[in-house]
């Protein structure tokens, strides 16, 4: 009895592996499909680590760069809405460096990304406060 309740949990967590496996690989199509579009790939969430660790593992690649910047537009809602009238709201978010004169590098060989996500993290929440946009020196 021992045994075949161990390879029950076995396999239950096999078959949870496999799903979120599935899923990861159905996000991975799916930014690729929006990158190779020209489109900004859909995150349910950003976050501040996922922000710094951009910056971070980017700055090496960027000599010219004396800030970093997130940027944050209100794309509005995405799905239609529900009884209440509203729906989820969208952001595009931009994730930059700048130059000492404060303009942006994004040219085609400077890193930068931009997202679509409906949720950021509380930190990040609470760094845009009321502005659009946060500035890293």
């Amino acid at each position: 009895m021992g045994l075949r309740k161990a390879t029950k949990s076995l396999a239950d967590q096999a078959s949870v592996s496999i799903a979120t496996i599935r899923e990861l690989m159905g996000d991975l199509v799916d930014a690729l499909q929006a990158l190779s579009q020209g489109r900004a790939p859909h995150i349910d969430a950003l976050t501040m680590p996922d922000v710094v660790r951009f910056f971070v593992e980017s700055k090496e690649a960027v000599p010219a760069a004396a800030a970093a910047a997130v940027l944050r537009h209100h794309e509005g809602s995405t799905a239609q809405p529900a009884g209440d009238g509203h729906g989820p709201d969208t952001y595009l978010v931009h994730l930059f460096f700048l130059d000492d004169a404060g303009r942006p590098l994004i040219e085609a060989d400077q890193p930068w990304r931009s997202y679509l996500t409906q949720r950021f993290d509380d930190e990040l929440a609470r760094s845009f406060g009321a502005n659009n946009v946060i500035i890293f020196n």
